[in-house]
């Protein structure tokens, strides 16, 4: 596939590899791409570059080279969902066609990144990806692979993948129930709508209705029960949550009917997180944190239950390690360790 020459020996030979030059701080990118015919005003530059040698194109079989291996991976990643950028410099870029929620195949991405010769970089798992971002890129290490163990590999990702989806967000109607004899009563005024409706619109969704409830278990089911009904897609209560005995909003989701999949939660602001589902419709019980911080366990679960991804409490567990907010001055979220753990 590929022969190592010196550079004066290369003049007048193809490139096998794109060459990256470098300048700190300035340049970073392909000078010469793969297949360009070495000549010597070449000689100069790739000798700034830190080059005595390179490799040049030789008709030998039997090897799959990087810009060729990169194609065929991306390909067998995912499907319509994405869109490739390249091969530059042997990599291809997968990029979200439109918004969604990135879910990897983790055990397969260990399983490619294991092989020593191909690597997978991605996002976080469950990212809220925007469309044209980049949520995954892909290349083999060598110039060129041995064919037939780079399609050994190639054959094991078709077999278990895909290793990338992208969910949409398809619940798109959302209720809010408010609890406390606070807000209620108007003591406290309600500023719900003003948190959460920006967090939903931004899913694509809409806070279709709004209810404020006394601490009454009976009426707060009661409401779960009515927004479902009305079209509600997802339920969110706020507050209400904590072992005050005045709080009685776990007790009012019990009493819709819903089934409970978890109370408490690893996640710091969220520990008195509830989730629960009530014939198939997420209702989120979200402690009252939210209306002191601007990210929470909310921002976690909510778009998994918007585009319909099922929570359990295998996820909710195995979000400690990770579910630590640092409370920042400047709150970066989504880009911040929180909630990246799973």
């Amino acid at each position: 596939m590929m022969k190592k020459l010196k550079l004066e020996e290369a003049i007048g030979k193809p490139l096998a590899n794109d060459m990256t030059r470098i300048i700190p701080g300035k340049v970073k990118g392909a000078a010469f791409k793969r297949g360009h015919i070495l000549s010597a005003e070449d000689i100069p530059m790739l000798k700034d570059m830190g080059k005595a040698h390179v490799y040049v194109l030789d008709p030998e079989k039997g090897y799959i080279h990087e810009d060729d291996a990169a194609v065929a991976l991306s390909q067998a990643y995912g499907g319509e969902a994405f869109e490739r950028q390249g091969p530059g410099e042997g990599r291809i870029n997968l990029k979200a066609r439109f918004q969604g929620l990135l879910k990897i195949n983790l055990p397969l991405l260990n399983t490619i990144n294991e092989t020593g010769d191909i690597i997978c970089s991605t996002l976080h798992q469950h990212t809220v990806c925007a469309a044209g971002m980049t949520v995954a890129a892909t290349r083999i290490i060598p110039v060129a692979m041995d064919e037939v163990r780079f399609n050994r590999t190639l054959e094991v990702v078709k077999r278990d993948g895909p290793l990338l989806r992208l969910l949409p967000f398809v619940r798109k109607k959302v209720g809010v129930i408010v609890t406390g004899e606070e807000v209620f009563s108007g003591r406290i005024p309600d500023s719900s709508r003003d948190i959460l409706s920006p967090k939903i619109t931004a899913l694509g969704g809409t806070l279709t209705d709004h209810a404020v409830c006394p601490d009454d278990a009976a009426v707060i089911g009661e409401t779960i029960v009515k927004m479902a009904a009305g079209g509600c897609e997802i339920v969110i209560t706020t507050g209400g949550l904590s072992v005050d005995p005045d709080d009685v909003t776990l007790e009012g989701i019990r009493k819709s009917g819903a089934e409970l999949i978890s109370y408490g939660s690893p996640i710091l602001p969220g520990a008195m997180f509830a989730c629960a589902t009530l014939k198939g419709m997420p209702v989120l019980g979200i402690p009252a944190a939210i209306f002191y911080f601007k990210a929470t366990v909310l921002d976690i679960f909510l778009p998994r239950a918007m585009a319909d991804d099922p929570i359990t409490r295998e996820d909710i567990v195995a979000l400690g390690h990770g579910g630590l907010c640092l409370n920042c001055r400047v709150c970066t979220y989504p880009v911040c360790p929180f909630g990246k753990g799973a």
